[in-house]
């Protein structure tokens, strides 16, 4: 009796989307498709990232055997410019057969294009509109994607970010299933929304029958290890905005919530560097990215049958968030030691700063931290925070725990002198106080932008300082600030220009103010105004209730980066 004919089971194209760069997308579906081939699948990858190619990076072991790929054969741009020019180019002549790590089994890559046939300028040449309008591309491109998911079990598209004519055909037109790449910022949820929106709508309008475009949300870059609270709050976020999304694949006793705390894409500071394979180093590890992709990559291999996928694996515990605390002890005795200088000094007023890791643990020697302590002043004020100096009875000092300073440098007819102290210990704590800067003995006063940027500084200068100490970026810093001498001092200002923003008011009841903040080194340069905002103002509300536009403090910090601090805020030795 002869069988009946049963049609084979086509394949599956997965288009990987991220509205904007950096989340991660390219590299996770990089360890995807490493693990389908590892588990015997057959897989094919196309880069369709034409602006920013590179897909094959990830599975080469260095730089020119990624160009020697990219340099041997045409791949998709090569593949559009001849179908432009009506050529043909069999699509099979584009394949790359990519080894991982030994494994028999290999992954099948067609690259962005050629960069030896001008790749940028064969880029910029295509037209897609009219490539649409004129020489049929929809319909080349829906027999491309026929042919791929008769010869092969998974089709992996790595989509141009945006909304541009390149990633509307990896949505639009390629895609069975859309995986949606974002981070917890609303420009990043709010983008891949609409791009699921448009590609439904898009879709709709195609002349071949689609079907309900599935999309799979997937949190990257996921920080809940130390920020379990912000973490919280943006995955309840994530569960209201991507709920209907969900429900479409998801069984109905699983809420959006658990789909998202197994899905998500941890951030793993050490893989944030280069291009890289974790899956290579094991899936088991919880903690790790390769686990991280493992879920993924088996929920793309059941095509979305989420019982299949995560079979024998249950959400992890709450974990335990071990912080560090201020070492009280430390910095009263070295307040106290700084305190008798400022006295000796003549001195009232003064800005204390002291900051530490939160979350992280290092030990480092003594000239490690004279080292490092050398490297990281930041060159605007003289002298500067942390300073290092040579001359003789100024250089910084060993001690049992870590390296101690004190400068007096004179000035004013030998009345007074400015006044610096500091110290850092083996663990990464530092503590200094600094007589102010624009201290007069004919006016009391404290200049609003000398305190903006002497806070700038201050954040800086712990990131510099940590970077040399070769603290991981993502740590959390702890960061406090008190000023004193602040009684019978009015508000104003040291440069000319600044003068107008303000009317000079007093203060007249608190002599000193604490106030402190938290940040990670990453976010530094991004979050500079912010955080010397949130330091500062509660300094200045003392002086009659004054606040100043954000806008200010931006201007201020970026002349002082740029060097156009003028010299009433600078300190002559």
């Amino acid at each position: 009796m002869t069988k009946p004919f049963v049609e084979p089971r086509k394949g599956i194209i997965y288009t990987f989307y991220s509205f904007k760069g950096g989340v991660g997308r390219s590299m996770a579906l990089a360890n995807v498709a490493a693990l389908l081939a590892k588990w015997g699948r057959s897989v094919l990858v196309v880069d369709w990232d034409l602006e920013a190619a590179g897909i094959e990076r990830f599975f080469c072991q260095d730089n020119k055997a990624a160009r020697q790929v990219r340099d041997s054969k045409p791949g998709v741009v090569d593949l559009v410019k001849a179908k432009a020019k009506g050529d043909t180019i069999d699509w099979h002549d584009c394949i790359h057969e990519l080894s991982i790590n030994g494994n028999p089994s290999t992954v099948k890559l067609i690259t962005a294009g050629c960069i030896r046939h001008d790749y940028v300028g064969n880029l910029h040449d295509l037209n897609f509109a009219k490539l649409f309008a004129e020489n049929d591309l929809g319909r080349y491109i829906e027999d491309l994607r026929n042919e791929w998911t008769s010869e092969f079990e998974f089709v992996l598209v790595d989509s141009r970010t945006g909304v541009t004519d390149i990633g509307g055909i990896c949505t639009v037109h390629l895609a069975d299933v859309l995986v949606l790449f974002f981070t917890a910022t609303d420009s990043s949820t709010e983008g891949v929304l609409d791009i699921l929106t448009r590609a439904r709508k898009a879709r709709d309008r195609l002349p071949v029958d689609r079907g309900h475009l599935i999309a799979v949300p997937v949190p990257s870059r996921y920080e809940s290890l130390t920020e379990y609270e912000a973490a919280s709050a943006w995955k309840q976020i994530f569960a209201e905005k991507f709920q209907a999304m969900y429900e479409d694949w998801l069984p109905r006793e699983v809420g959006a919530k658990e789909a998202i705390e197994l899905l998500k894409i941890p951030y793993i500071p050490y893989w944030s560097f280069g291009e890289g394979l974790p899956v290579k180093d094991g899936t088991s590890d919880p903690a790790s990215l390769g686990y991280a992709y493992g879920i993924l990559a088996r929920l793309l291999a059941s095509r979305l049958n989420w019982d299949e996928a995560i079979q024998g694996h249950v959400l992890p515990q709450r974990p335990a968030i071990q912080r560090r605390k201020p070492v009280i002890d430390w910095v009263r005795n070295h307040r106290s030691v700084a305190t008798v200088g400022l006295q000796k000094a003549n001195r009232l007023g003064f800005m204390e700063v002291y900051h530490y890791l939160l979350d992280s643990e290092i030990h480092k020697s003594q000239p490690e931290l004279l080292a490092a302590a050398k490297q990281s002043m930041i060159l605007k004020f003289e002298p500067p925070i942390g300073a290092v100096s040579d001359r003789v009875g100024t250089k910084p000092k060993p001690t049992n725990n870590g390296i101690v300073a004190e400068i007096r440098t004179t000035r004013e007819a030998g009345l007074a002198y400015d006044y610096d102290y500091w110290a850092l210990t083996k663990t990464g704590d530092f503590y200094a106080l600094m007589s102010f800067s624009e201290d007069n003995p004919y006016r009391s006063e404290i200049f609003f932008d000398a305190r903006i940027i002497r806070t700038a500084e201050a954040i800086l200068h712990a990131a510099n300082l940590y970077e040399y100490l070769k603290v991981e970026p993502n740590t959390l810093v702890k960061l406090a600030i008190r000023y004193g001498g602040l009684k019978g001092r009015t508000l104003a200002a040291s440069l000319p220009e600044d003068r107008a923003r303000i009317i000079e008011n007093k203060n007249e009841t608190e002599d000193t103010v604490r106030v402190s903040a938290s940040f990670r080194l990453s976010s530094v340069k991004s979050d500079l105004p912010v955080l010397v905002e949130k330091l500062c103002e509660p300094l200045f509300i003392l002086f009659d209730f004054y606040r100043f536009d954000h806008q200010i403090y931006s201007e201020v910090i970026s002349n002082f980066i740029a060097g156009r601090s003028a010299a009433p805020i600078m300190r002559t030795p």
